[in-house]
């Protein structure tokens, strides 16, 4: 008989993050710190409307939900999330994914939410269901309601071209250099007038842990911040979702999200800062580097990234 619990009445979290690596056989390791700051220690996790599925003792499924209503991102109020969901491969055909399903859906009602998103929440493991399980959850998940929006894509490149990385254009007009404590307040300005909403809160979220590394290159015209992009390596304090697979490679770099003041677009500026992320973390001695959640793929391909895994983005109003 399987019973079901939500994360308030469960407590054995590490038994959710070792059905995840057991079954998938390292498809996608969740290590501990990853584990630890999307789920235990994440303050978005919703635990009366996460659940576990047990037979007996042993967690056979589960279903991890979140919410997000910083003022920040107000279209995210009525929006609940499903971060993370899966049931052992022995349990399926038992309609344990259906009932967690349905437990989560009702959660979300009584909290108003109009619309579900799978993935794409803060600190998201997916920005949707990778399309290695698509065998599995597109019937599924088309069955009881959730439209299919489309692909996206993580890209990543292997093999660094120098020639083609190291030829910048139109360098001479702006100056490119990491961001420092300084530059707090024209980086905050850029954002709220070009990129209020989910980058313009991962930039403050960033800022507020206080440590300043090698994590944003910012683009300035004379004292005013007309482009950024995010870059990452293993080291840095908070893992941004480009970053959580990095046990599937050798020593893994990323960068990403990119933006370009619009009044300054055309001036070669979103190149130069891709170019010179990636010579920056090729510098650092990544081996491989990935550019997450897109949909450029020609763009990125003229870079030297090709696909690496690829999403089916996934909502259900209700």
């Amino acid at each position: 008989m399987i019973e079901y619990k939500n994360f308030k009445q469960f407590k054995d979290y590490h038994l959710i993050q070792e059905l995840w690596n057991d079954d998938l056989l390292g498809m996608y390791p969740i290590s501990d710190f990853i584990f630890k700051q999307n789920v235990t220690e994440n303050k978005y996790v919703l635990k009366e409307n996460s659940f576990v599925a047990l037979e007996g003792d042993e967690v056979v499924g589960f279903i991890i939900s979140k919410e997000f209503m910083n003022d920040m991102i107000k279209r995210y109020h009525d929006i609940g999330f499903i971060s993370l969901f899966y049931v052992k491969r022995k349990c399926r055909k038992q309609k344990i994914a259906t009932t967690l399903f349905e437990k989560v859906e009702a959660g979300f009602k009584k909290l108003g939410k109009k619309t579900i998103w799978i993935g794409k929440d803060i600190n998201n493991f997916f920005p949707g269901v990778p399309v290695d399980f698509n065998h599995l959850t597109t019937n599924f998940l088309e069955k009881i309601g959730y439209n299919n929006l489309g692909p996206t894509h993580d890209m990543v490149c292997y093999h660094y071209q120098k020639d083609v990385i190291e030829h910048f254009e139109n360098m001479e007009k702006y100056q490119y250099r990491y961001f420092e404590k300084k530059d707090y307040k024209a980086t905050k300005a850029f954002f709220e007038k070009c990129f209020p909403g989910r980058w313009e809160f991962e930039f403050q979220d960033y800022y507020e842990t206080g440590i300043f590394g090698k994590d944003y290159i910012i683009c300035l015209d004379k004292d005013q911040v007309v482009g950024f992009v995010r870059l990452s390596d293993t080291k840095v304090p908070v893992f941004p979702y480009h970053i959580t697979w990095y046990q599937k490679f050798n020593n893994l770099g990323a960068l990403g999200p990119l933006g370009v003041d619009s009044d300054h677009r055309r001036q070669k500026i979103g190149s130069n800062l891709l170019k010179i992320a990636i010579k920056d973390l090729h510098d650092r001695g990544c081996t491989e580097l990935l550019i997450d959640w897109t949909g450029l793929l020609d763009v990125y391909n003229r870079l030297g990234f090709e696909v690496w895994k690829s999403y089916t983005t996934y909502d259900k109003k209700i």
